[in-house]
């Protein structure tokens, strides 16, 4: 499935917010034992933005596109400004039988969480830091012509997308100067 891209708009306000959101159960004992579970393997995120200055097309485009997924209804792609690309990225370690890897994103060496949405044009995977051709498959999956020896280091370098839905079913503005306007704050979170 493809998915609609936001509109690329050079005016974004740089107090852009994100938050990493779990669904975790606490329960205490009358002992005071505490017991936990998460029901989600990777987390929710929410991206909260605005944009300063846009012009009667630039606004245009946003409004035509709510419509288009219908407020929260439909995901689409969006290009994070500040948080879009890895570079090298450490994606596995060949065994002389595997072909197929997921791209990830790399949280400073303590955790990882798929990538699935690739930048057309922007990937570049290295087997022991020699590029090596592969085949991009659908959510973020590549496949290698043959598998990689035993021992291989696998990385990547690319640019990606969120997927991502509106969280509300609104967005609002405000026409500050004739012609100008003023994208208030709106959020978008991760689906799968």
């Amino acid at each position: 499935m493809s998915y609609p891209i936001f509109p690329n708009l050079p005016s974004m306000a740089w107090n852009s917010k994100k938050i990493q959101r779990w669904n975790t159960i606490v329960k205490k004992a009358g002992s005071g034992k505490r017991k936990t579970m998460t029901n989600w393997a990777y987390p929710e995120w929410e991206i909260q933005c605005s944009y300063t200055c846009l012009n009667d097309d630039e606004i245009e485009q946003v409004a035509g596109f709510l419509a288009t997924v219908r407020g929260q209804l439909l995901p689409f792609l969006w290009l994070d400004p500040e948080d879009y690309h890895e570079t090298k990225v450490r994606i596995g370690t060949g065994n002389g039988t595997q072909t197929e890897f997921q791209l990830l994103r790399n949280f400073a060496n303590m955790y990882v969480e798929p990538v699935r949405d690739i930048v057309p044009g922007t990937l570049t995977v290295y087997v022991d830091d020699v590029v090596t051709p592969v085949d991009l498959g659908t959510d973020g999956r590549i496949t290698f012509a043959a598998a990689p020896k035993s021992g291989a280091i696998i990385t990547a370098t690319f640019k990606y997308y969120w997927r991502v839905a509106f969280k509300d079913d609104d967005l609002d503005w405000d026409n500050f100067w004739y012609g100008y306007y003023k994208l208030n704050t709106f959020s978008v979170v991760t689906v799968l």
